[in-house]
């Protein structure tokens, strides 16, 4: 995957491979009857079946939202339309996984058809936001220039204006969203400009700059030639050794990304993977591991336990508590999940036992089972994991194992993404659109016991932004650091 153009890299990574996306199309037009019914429908599942809706905004401010989108629906929608405006309303509940995913398919297919649109990928960091991708003709704009404007509005308005349509904890998750779903959000509020007036911070002032709306063979031109002089993208998953004799493995998503759908909760491809990694590293006596989890939009710690399991001194678990509401949507959810597992000691079927003798609405606590380390042959060498801010859902939960227990060092930056966080998402569909709804059932609690809602903060700070260009760049000096934290590391003949 191209450093270079990372938020291309996060779009493809995180929507088009953990998400799925409606199909566009001619598009079902809905009654205000139909979505009147299954709004109704959408807030009273998500009381019955989110672990607490009500954790982040008090239940009668939320019942008073209720009523103004309710009374709101006046017209006939699309079912994108609809989608768009459910999910305003879920994403009022400050819950990352509590949402309704947004119809990025019709921003595609506009483009597929020559629609242009804003050739600009940001990079936000509180209400400021820098150019990190630009795949126009203006050469005044530059990488890491600060964007102080977009047609004249305040870059702090278009936040607040784009973040009501995603949800999230805080504005730190907010942020990296916002920044995948850039181009497309400016596309839903402002439709086809020919141009976009971008007011910059330059040495002598703000300068306000005329960009040109870019159809998509035209950006494809500018990333082609851009890529022609950088390194080849990586691959989903990789392992390989670094100079020093540092082992570095890239283990990807943990689910099954490569494989059809109905095969996405198969480990054993990736079980493979890492246990070639693993004998490769100790075949080539690597002094070190490092562990690259930036940019991984995570999965289940059945993937992830058989990873960790390699370098374990002790048995662990990814969380200190995990304290399940017990709904119809989660238990149909889990069912369809039991149906593609294999494994009767995973955390379906455990789930599953807990359903069977609880009552509806009930809260349970599960005594999570611990991962033991492997046995036989372990990697017994320091190992070091690269994050940050992009790094989401299981890939913040390894990270806390790894860091709570510890089993290893973390460089790099904070999570967006919380350790203790309202997770394990299920979905269930409304009866008359057929809109998919995610939803939280539990509330997960790092494993050093913290219920503070927080990231994960690295041992060691890395500032990417100003590592230079290039994943080699990156990986180069993290290898210092490495070597710097008394690892000793040789160039092998």
């Amino acid at each position: 995957m191209n450093v270079l153009f990372p938020i291309l890299r996060r779009i493809s990574f995180l929507l088009f491979t953990a998400i799925s996306l409606p199909v566009a199309g001619t598009q079902q037009t809905h009654s205000v009857a139909t979505l009147k019914s299954d709004f109704a429908q959408l807030y009273q599942q998500l009381q019955e079946a989110h672990r607490d809706l009500f954790a982040n905004i008090s239940k009668p401010e939320y019942d008073a939202h209720y009523r103004r989108f309710l009374n709101d629906i006046t017209s006939p929608m699309s079912d994108s339309q609809a989608r768009i405006y459910f999910q305003r309303f879920v994403a009022l509940g400050n819950i990352a996984h509590a949402r309704i995913d947004l119809p990025v398919s019709d921003f595609m297919a506009f483009r597929e058809a020559g629609g242009k649109t804003l050739p600009l990928y940001p990079s936000l960091r509180g209400n400021r936001a820098f150019v990190e991708s630009y795949y126009g003709n203006e050469e005044k704009i530059e990488p890491g220039q600060e964007i102080i404007a977009i047609n004249d509005k305040p870059v702090a308005q278009w936040v607040k204006q784009f973040s009501q349509y995603l949800s999230a904890e805080n504005q730190a998750i907010s942020n990296t969203l916002l920044e995948m779903y850039f181009p497309y959000l400016m596309w839903l509020e402002v439709g086809e400009p020919d141009t976009f007036t971008l007011t910059v911070k330059t040495k002598t002032g703000p300068q306000a700059l005329s960009i040109n709306a870019l159809n998509r063979e035209q950006q494809q031109a500018s990333v082609a030639q851009r890529a022609a002089k950088t390194d080849e993208p990586s691959p989903l998953r990789e392992y390989r050794m670094l100079d020093g004799n540092i082992g570095y493995l890239r283990p990807g998503p943990f689910y099954n990304a490569e494989e059809a759908d109905d095969n996405v909760w198969d480990a054993t491809a990736f079980k493979q993977l890492i246990d070639n990694a693993f004998t490769h590293f100790q075949q080539q006596q690597a002094t070190a591991l490092l562990i690259d989890l930036r940019d991984n939009p995570g999965g289940t710690n059945s993937f992830s336990d058989y990873m960790v399991a390699w370098f374990a001194d002790q048995p662990f678990r990814f969380a200190s508590d995990f304290s399940v509401k017990v709904s119809q949507q989660a238990i149909r959810s889990n069912e369809k999940r039991l149906e593609q597992s294999n494994d009767t000691g995973d955390t379906s079927h455990v789930l599953q036992s807990f359903y069977d003798k609880s009552d509806i609405g009930d809260i349970f606590s599960m005594a999570l089972p611990h991962a033991e380390p492997r046995q036989g042959k372990r990697f017994e060498k320091p190992v070091f994991v690269l994050i940050n801010r992009y790094s989401y859902s299981n890939a913040v939960s390894v990270a806390a194992i790894i860091q709570d227990y510890g089993f290893g060092t973390l460089i790099g930056e904070k999570t967006a993404d919380l350790a203790t966080t309202y997770g394990a998402m299920e979905h269930f569909t409304l009866p008359e659109t057929g809109i998919e709804v995610g939803f939280p059932k539990a509330l997960i609690v790092r494993p050093n016991g913290s219920r503070v809602p927080d990231g994960v903060s690295p041992d060691i700070e890395f500032d990417f932004d100003a590592a230079g260009s290039g994943d080699r760049s990156v990986l180069e000096q993290v290898a210092e650091i490495i070597r710097q934290n008394g690892v000793h590391t040789e160039n092998k003949p």
